[in-house]
């Protein structure tokens, strides 16, 4: 690779530059601080252990009965589930960045290899035995407590959001440790669906490494396109009809590992690289990014207020729950799902050249516009003489527990007619 330099001279490098949005400080550490091939089998082992680590588990799983079961209540599949899936993501994701050759330059890696791992275990255990809400918040806080005062992960700057930019070190901490907090149990409440998380995931993913990739921070790039791969991986295995969850394990360190890139790109707005093609606009980026989980968590939160009940409490008013009671079925609810986030992170690249403020307005205008938003839309359309309900749903308002009233009619009618051979 180093030949490579000896036989272009620098002036012919800069000229295919031009045509490419990167730095040359950027192309060089590609060609010289980790080896192609080295990085591109990394990609390749993090597609290829998550893919075939998954069907162990799977017969794991049901030897020793580890799956989610139905209740007849609130889940929506009807057979036994196993809920390993994070293990296969986790061991993929850390092995194939391990093997990438950029590891070394993230600063800090040890304080998140130590907090990620923290994450995979208290996951773990709350999907094999349970664990209290409490304890896995304490645990949350010590991992991005980690990643804050180890690595550096602050968020230092609002960027010009409401007129604020620079903010000081008391205010940072506190900042950052709720955007943390908020992004990993955001991500942790959209896993309702089969493939919904994962590819919510790996579309935000992608985007950051984007966004790294042209500011010239090729390691957190690396970092976030392996999560993606890790996660295109998995979801084999995980659309529907999905064969494997990834739990609370899989959720909390990919909500984790989002919330790491997410406060490191808030800190770019400095960066002369990210100036160059985003003006600035790291919090809008940020937030289109992420849309999805933040928006549908904010929505059942003030719903659930609005009702009277704990913010906390589980129901069935996500935004996957709303479109599958206007009739969609989960490959369409999460088909849907997966173009409402692209047309949203579009929108946020589209406007980086605007103001920040009025960016992140259009960001916020583009959820309510493509999100379940209560039916103030419908409502709208109505009066216009409009349904617009025709667009996505192939059949009338069902009702979201139907199949699980069904298997519990047969189960019902069986044991009564046990009941009566026994009598017999």
């Amino acid at each position: 690779m180093e030949s490579l330099i000896k036989i272009l001279p620098l002036e012919l490098l800069d000229n295919i530059l031009i045509f490419m949005p990167l730095k040359r400080e950027t192309m060089f550490y590609l060609i010289t601080g980790g080896s192609m091939l080295q990085l591109i089998g990394a990609a390749i082992s993090a597609f290829l252990i998550v893919y075939a680590t998954v069907p162990v588990l799977i017969k794991v799983a049901y030897l020793k009965e580890l799956y989610d079961k139905p209740d007849g209540e609130r889940k929506l599949h009807t057979d036994y589930i196993p809920t390993l899936g994070g293990i296969a993501i986790f061991i993929a994701f850390l092995l194939s960045f391990s093997f990438s050759g950029f590891a070394d330059s993230i600063n800090g890696l040890a304080y998140f290899i130590g907090a990620i791992t923290a994450l995979f275990f208290c996951g773990l255990k709350d999907d094999l035995v349970g664990l209290s809400p409490n304890k896995k918040l304490l645990v949350e806080c010590i991992a991005i407590a980690a990643i804050m005062f180890g690595g550096g992960a602050l968020i230092s700057s609002f960027g010009g959001v409401f007129g604020i930019n620079e903010i000081p070190f008391w205010l940072s901490v506190p900042i950052s440790l709720f955007t943390a907090i908020v992004v990993i149990n955001a991500y942790n409440l959209i896993d309702g669906i089969d493939g919904l998380a994962g590819g919510v995931g790996a579309l935000a993913a992608i985007c950051f490494s984007i966004v790294f990739f042209v500011s010239g921070y090729v390691p957190l790039a690396v970092m976030s396109i392996l999560l993606a791969i890790t996660l295109v991986g998995y979801l084999f295995h995980n659309f529907h009809p999905a064969n494997i969850f990834m739990g609370d394990t899989g959720s909390l360190i990919i909500g984790f590992a989002l919330s790491f890139l997410a406060i490191h790109t808030l800190s770019l707005n400095t960066v002369e690289g990210f100036n160059t093609y985003f003006s600035g606009s790291a919090a809008p980026l940020v937030i289109s990014f992420l849309a999805l989980p933040l928006y549908d968590t904010l929505r059942v939160f003030m719903r659930r207020i609005k009702k009277g009940e704990s913010p906390f409490s589980a129901d069935s008013d996500h935004i996957h729950h709303a479109l599958l009671k206007m009739g969609c079925g989960q490959k369409r609810t999460v088909l849907y799902l997966y173009a409402s986030a692209m047309v949203i992170v579009g929108v946020g690249f589209l406007t980086t050249s605007l103001n920040v403020n009025f960016s992140l307005g259009l960001v916020v205008l583009s959820c309510l516009l493509v999100f379940p938003t209560g039916g103030w839309k419908r409502k709208i359309a109505s009066v216009l003489g409009l349904d617009i309900t025709k667009l996505i749903r192939p059949k009338k308002k069902v009702d979201l527990y139907a199949h699980l009233e069904v298997t519990n009619k047969k189960k019902k009618s069986s044991n009564k007619l046990s009941e009566a051979s026994l009598l017999d």
